[in-house]
């Protein structure tokens, strides 16, 4: 599979730059979320992947399901990208984005991998423990992985604290085989 974030990289670099001149970082990050987020749906990947249609038909599809969720900015990234055969980086493009955005804030995010999703008071205890460590205005994001077994996996920049079933049993395989 290919790295998609290099491709992104220029489009969210570009997306900042606009949203830093214009004052509306987290407008666009949050136009930016709902777009990659629509753009995981079968129906949309579908659209996009459909041979029958123009890359325009397309590009007015999609303008016309965030209507009113976006700005001018963002319809004119939908058409730069159909245009560029890139709308499958809709999501990277948002992940570097926030990226950029986060360093700009001097924010931590945090990506909290579980198998299954947590109950509301264990959620409350892991953010506020994260907080407690990283800082009250880090960026937590709750992600499932059923293939965990169980336990979580912690993410903070490069570096993974991985305190799920999964990884015990692959380290207990990895010292049994030396």
């Amino acid at each position: 599979m290919i790295e998609l974030t290099p491709l992104a990289r220029p489009y969210a670099k570009a997306l900042f730059a606009s949203a830093v001149e214009t004052s509306n970082l987290d407008g666009m990050a949050n136009e930016l979320k709902i777009m990659a987020i629509a753009s995981k749906s079968k129906e949309v990947i579908n659209t996009i992947e459909n041979p029958v249609l123009s890359r325009q038909e397309v590009v007015d599809i999609l303008v016309k399901l965030f209507d009113g969720n976006i700005t001018d900015i963002s319809k004119k990234l939908l058409s730069i990208l159909a245009e560029n055969k890139r709308l499958n980086l809709l999501h990277p493009i948002y992940s570097m984005y926030q990226e950029l955005l986060e360093k700009h804030k001097d924010q931590n995010s945090i990506e909290v991998f579980v198998a299954t999703d947590p109950s509301d008071d264990a959620k409350e205890s892991i953010e506020a423990k994260l907080r407690n460590s990283y800082g009250n205005d880090a960026n937590i994001y709750f992600s499932k992985d059923p293939k965990m077994m169980g336990g979580l996996s912690i993410k903070v920049g490069d570096e993974t604290l991985d305190l799920s079933i999964r990884g015990k049993v692959n380290k207990l395989v990895n010292q049994l085989n030396f």
